[in-house]
Order: C-alpha cells, then structure tokens, then sequence
C-alpha cells in the first residue's frame, strides 16, 4: 500500500512537472486543495489553479517523499519566476486518487512578485 501511495504521488509530481491538465493527474473529482493563498474544490477549481501556477513556475526538485499507508509527504522546492520556494506538500490518496493537498510554503515571494507585477 505504501508503495502504491508514493507512486500515485511520484506520478502527480511529474505530471505537474511536465504542465499536464488536470485530467491527466492521479486526481480524485472532489480534490481539495488547501495552502496558504488558496482553497480549491474539486476538479475544476484545480485545473483553473493550474494555470497560474505553471505560468510561475520553473520546474520542481523532489528532496524527499515519506509515506504511509494513505498519506504522503513531499518535501520539494519550486524554482518559479519569483525565485526558490521550499515547500512541503501533505498528500492524502485513496484508491490510487489523491484525495486531499495541503501545501505549506511561505507565500511571501509570490505576493511580492505579483505586486511588483501590478505596478509595471
């Protein structure tokens, strides 16, 4: 089980990686997605979430996944257009669907560069 439960999150990571739509990631229809900017609800949400945030991003480095038998952490950083962010993911999956993300990262970077943006 923990093994399909690191895969179903390695699969997530690199779809993300490679900017696929939200169809194409291991995702349950009622995915909830919470961080520190944002909760997102279901599939829809998500895929519009998606958009910016491939718009920022660069690309992702795995530093470490820990899992259990229905839960994965994921300790990543995000080089995006406002610099390296450390983040760290906590995944809940359930018949091979991610079920829940909560993102944890500081939203700092992100803030001021989108103020930033707005005043050019």
């Amino acid at each position: 089980m923990r093994e399909d439960v690191l895969r179903t999150v390695e699969s997530y990571i690199d779809a993300v990686r490679r900017r696929q739509n939200a169809d194409a990631l291991p995702l349950h229809p009622d995915i909830v997605f919470e961080g520190p900017l944002n909760t997102i609800r279901g599939i829809v949400e998500f895929e519009a979430g998606l958009k910016p945030f491939y718009a920022i991003m660069k690309s992702i480095k795995v530093l470490r996944l820990t899992a259990d038998d229905t839960t994965c952490a994921a300790a990543l950083e995000i080089d995006t257009t406002f610099g390296l962010i450390p983040f760290l993911e906590y995944f809940h999956v359930a018949e091979g669907k991610i079920v829940t993300i909560r993102a944890y990262y500081d939203p700092r970077p992100i803030l001021e560069g989108r103020a930033r943006a707005s005043v050019s």
